[in-house]
């Protein structure tokens, strides 16, 4: 019995990848070379498993779902929860004069249109 189930089992999926191949095929045939490649990488990507456990700070691992969320937002917090311990002195600038010496004139800016447009 269990033999036959296996039987079973490997035509079904015999029969499985040669409908995906065939579909592949039509898809590539009628230049829909976008959803062909789709399929493939659907068929050749390898399912990463989602983690369901994080570390609590002393290493043990938490499972339920509350717990989680809690140790996440602990630790987002913990990330942006930072003290600047630098010298705030270097913050400090001195003004630049902000005058300029040679402005620009309306007529150097009004010749030069005149001059593009000639």
């Amino acid at each position: 019995m269990n033999n036959n189930i296996k039987r079973c089992m490997k035509k079904a999926k015999d029969n499985w990848i040669g409908e995906q191949c065939s579909e592949i095929e039509e898809n590539l045939r009628k230049n829909n070379s976008w959803r062909a490649y789709q399929l493939v990488k659907d068929l050749t990507t390898v399912k990463q498993g989602k983690v369901t456990t994080v570390q609590d700070r002393s290493g043990k691992c938490l499972t339920f779902e509350r717990q989680i969320l809690n140790r996440w937002t602990e630790y987002c917090s913990e990330l942006y929860d930072h003290k600047a311990d630098g010298d705030p002195s270097v913050l400090n600038c001195t003004q630049t004069d902000t005058e300029d010496d040679h402005p620009i004139l309306r007529g150097e800016v009004e010749g030069r249109e005149k001059m593009a447009d000639g």
